[in-house]
């Protein structure tokens, strides 16, 4: 049986069991493409395909077991891999891969009883942890493992610890000295506010851990800060402090994200990131938004990148986007992402 085969069966099985036990079940395709990359120097200036890119991610949800995975294919041209075609088959860097194809994420978790679950490759992002425009969360947030245990004694608390799997599998000495463990907590208060602290690796001498909270109380506002050891995030490194904000009032919606380095054993790079993105739902099925970033050394380096874009909702399953994205730093790069989104 082929992977493609594969995949569908499984989505099948897990779409038939949630439709016999009532269970949620979520499913979202997404092709994309940035069409046409431009690159402009001071030695001139050079346009390519700039690939496809297919993104399937499937969830199931009930009250004992959670499950999913995330795959992505990606196609592009025959100049990025080093053939002769124009376009070739290759996969990105995820957790299973070959030729062709890439597991860029599985996760489950069962919970035998209410308290207690089990986790496979399970990640948690404790609250606070999020940045809106970056669309992702701090990996130094992450109180989840490869192999591990939630405990929630009382409602709104979790409490983690496991070990990942390089600890297992490849052996401990051959990249570590010691296994990697990870612990951490989240606790919401009355849905006001939630805290979460993460310890990644806490073992070995690259640790990270982190601090995070964040403030839910009011309608349509969410405020989230941290501070996160040893970490790293949109090419920031080493000790951070983050924020970022979540506001959305009838049609428009604004997001905000921060993070400024202090320093640390990992500092490197970049010192400061900061992202905006402002959207406006002009019609029930027509959006528009703007996404603009900077990212700093304090000393010879930056980017500046802007993403002006428009969104079509065909109908509740289908969406559809367009935009121009520039990005300015030593090199200049013009691209016009597109994609066309599926979901149930």
């Amino acid at each position: 049986m082929n992977l493609l085969k594969k995949m569908v069966l499984g989505v099948s099985i897990f779409t038939l069991a949630g439709a016999l036990f009532a269970q949620e079940v979520s499913f979202t395709n997404k092709v994309s493409s940035d069409l046409v990359g431009i690159e402009i120097s001071e030695d001139g200036s050079s346009a390519e395909f700039a690939g496809i890119k297919n993104n399937t991610k499937f969830e199931y949800s009930s009250d004992k077991l959670d499950a999913g995975f995330e795959m992505t294919f990606w196609a592009f041209s025959g100049k990025d891999t080093g053939d002769n075609a124009y376009f070739a088959i290759a996969a990105e860097d995820g957790v299973l891969g070959s030729e062709g194809w890439c597991l860029d994420d599985y996760w489950a978790e069962y919970r035998p009883v209410e308290l207690l679950g089990i986790g496979l490759h399970r990640s948690y992002l404790v609250s606070g942890s999020y940045f809106p425009v970056e669309d992702k969360e701090i990996d130094a947030g992450n109180i989840g493992s490869d192999l591990g245990l939630f405990v929630r004694p009382i409602e709104n608390l979790t409490i983690a610890a496991g070990l990942d799997f390089a600890s297992i599998f490849t052996g401990a000495t051959d990249i570590y000295n010691l296994p990697l463990v990870n612990f951490g907590a989240e606790y919401i208060v009355a849905d006001m506010v939630g805290f979460g602290a993460a310890a990644r690796n806490v073992l070995n001498d690259d640790r990270s851990f982190g601090v995070y909270a964040s403030f839910i109380g009011v309608e349509g506002l969410t405020v989230n800060a941290g501070f996160s050891y040893n970490a790293e995030f949109a090419d920031v490194k080493g000790n951070l402090l983050s924020a970022a904000l979540m506001f959305e009032k009838d049609a428009l919606g604004i997001n905000l994200d921060a993070v400024f380095g202090l320093g640390g054993e990992a500092d490197d790079g970049f010192k400061l990131y900061t992202g905006l993105e402002v959207t406006y739902q002009l019609s029930d099925p027509f959006g528009i938004g703007l996404v603009a970033i900077y990212k700093s050394d304090f000393a010879d380096q930056s980017v500046i990148g802007a993403n002006p874009y428009v969104k079509y909702a065909i109908n509740e399953n289908h969406e559809v986007s367009a935009g121009v994205c520039l990005e300015v730093a030593e090199t200049t790069t013009i691209s016009i992402p597109v994609y066309w989104e599926f979901s149930f």
